[in-house]
């Protein structure tokens, strides 16, 4: 569907609006990747037990939200922003994932009401159609598509930014088939739509009034396309590997179950003249027709030996290259013990992890405030809230990196050789008050300064 509403938009939709389908920058190599990332991290077009897409998906969004502390301040404007902003806070890591996955995702405010909401777009729902010098999205056409009564109404939302002014339209259109865009109607023809202007000019902006979340990696799929890959995008052909070795494992497990070959006289007939036996014995029993092949004439145990070890090892060795090509951790996915490590390995493979979730957090910082300012500007341009200022603040800490007990035991052994103070060791892990966590240490001074002076006598 990504592909053929790529075509309505290029020979029907901007020439509708004004614009040549040449304004569109997204290639046809783009476009088929897009599509395969959504097919891969919606389990489609390929057998994927392991579901490894997905997986990987999620866990960038864990990591890069999980710990997340955002919010926006400031009298009057800052908190009823900050009251607009919640609903999508609440699920950003949910969007975050659908990002990742995806390679970028769109953040686009807009009025309802009394209210601002934010739509989320992902890749396969909007189609760039301009950028500025920095890399900064300043054209883009976004869709969107209601079924009703045997017909597919679809709305086109075009935006550009240029000369410190956006220029916002709309148009519709209904067909009674998927294959067909149809024809153009009034936006009044669907209920959805009937508020929505059909054409809009937003003049004294610095930016566009929506904000594209590109993931921070190189495309090397298609060095001179601006927008962004997948998280798993260089992983693609490995993560096919390691399917493939699981399901040889899993063909292992299963052509590896006892089984007890028997002779046809030893199991009985049914009243309908056929051989019955119930789901544990089927499972358990085969009936053979060659008493030849069995021990007495009458049964034969199968049990063949295992190789689960060599196949464990091999999908082991699979998603640690899974994992490398996905800038994850060591052990996200494979097995934390398959071999020994120290803890500058163990740091050193973390690190890779922690700075792939810094970037993204930074690009993700940059997009939530392109968001604020847009839902800021719109929110003077209908007077829905107080004049005022606002300010964003974040704290996305670095658990990526290292865990409270790592931490913890590196502070102790700062502590030990005299690179922290005692008290302020208390004060991090004890929760003591920096009065409280001084005289803890004072105390403890003077009760080791008394035992050794009691030992010193005797």
């Amino acid at each position: 569907m990504f592909e053929k509403m790529l075509e309505w938009i290029k020979n029907t939709i901007l020439r509708l609006m004004g614009q040549q389908s040449t304004d569109l920058t997204i290639s046809p190599k783009m476009s088929s990747l897009i599509r395969l990332w959504a097919d891969l991290y919606g389990g489609k077009g390929a057998d994927q037990p392991l579901r490894l897409p997905a997986s990987i998906a999620a866990e960038f969004a864990r990591l890069v939200v999980v710990e997340s502390e955002i919010s926006v301040t400031g009298s009057g404007r800052g908190d009823w922003l900050m009251e607009q902003l919640l609903p999508f806070l609440s699920r950003l890591r949910e969007y975050v994932e659908y990002g990742c996955a995806l390679g970028g995702e769109v953040f686009k405010p807009y009025v309802s009401g009394d209210k601002l909401l934010v739509d989320v777009v992902q890749a396969d729902c909007f189609f760039p159609t301009a950028f500025d010098s920095s890399g900064r999205m300043t054209g883009a056409v976004f869709t969107q598509q209601i079924v009703r009564e045997n017909r597919i109404f679809t709305r086109a939302e075009s935006h550009v930014y240029q000369n410190g002014s956006e220029v916002i339209q709309n148009k519709a259109f209904s067909s009674t088939s998927s294959a067909s865009l149809g024809g153009e109607i009034p936006l009044t023809s669907v209920p959805e739509w009937a508020d929505i202007s059909p054409e809009a000019t937003i003049s004294d902006i610095d930016r566009p009034l929506f904000a594209y979340f590109r993931i921070p990696l190189a495309n090397n799929k298609d060095r001179h396309s601006p927008l962004g890959i997948s998280v798993f995008a260089n992983a693609v052909k490995v993560m096919e590997d390691a399917n493939q070795q699981y399901q040889r494992l899993m063909w292992e497990y299963n052509g590896g179950q006892l089984a007890i070959d028997v002779s046809a006289g030893a199991i009985r007939k049914g009243k309908d003249g056929n051989y019955h036996m119930d789901q544990r014995e089927q499972r358990l029993y085969r009936r053979v027709l060659e008493p030849a092949v069995l021990e007495n004439g009458f049964y034969h145990a199968f049990t063949p030996q295992l190789r689960d070890s060599s196949y464990l090892a091999g999908l082991d060795s699979i998603l640690k290259k899974v994992e490398f090509q996905s800038h994850l951790a060591f052990g996200t996915f494979s097995d934390p013990n398959s071999t020994e490590k120290t803890a500058t390995e163990i740091r050193a493979s973390r690190q890779r992890s922690y700075s792939a979730v810094s970037d993204i957090q930074r690009a993700l910082q940059s997009a939530l405030d392109d968001l604020v300012y847009s839902m800021d500007k719109l929110a003077s341009l209908y007077q829905l809230a107080p004049p005022g200022e606002y300010k964003t603040s974040y704290n996305w800490h670095d658990g990526v990196l290292q865990d409270e007990e790592t931490q913890r035991t590196f502070d102790r052994e700062d502590v030990l050789s005299g690179f922290l103070p005692k008290w302020q060791y208390n004060v991090k892990w004890r929760g003591m008050s920096e009065e409280e966590a001084k005289a803890a240490v004072r105390e403890a001074q003077e009760e080791a300064g008394a035992t050794a002076l009691r030992f010193g006598e005797l």
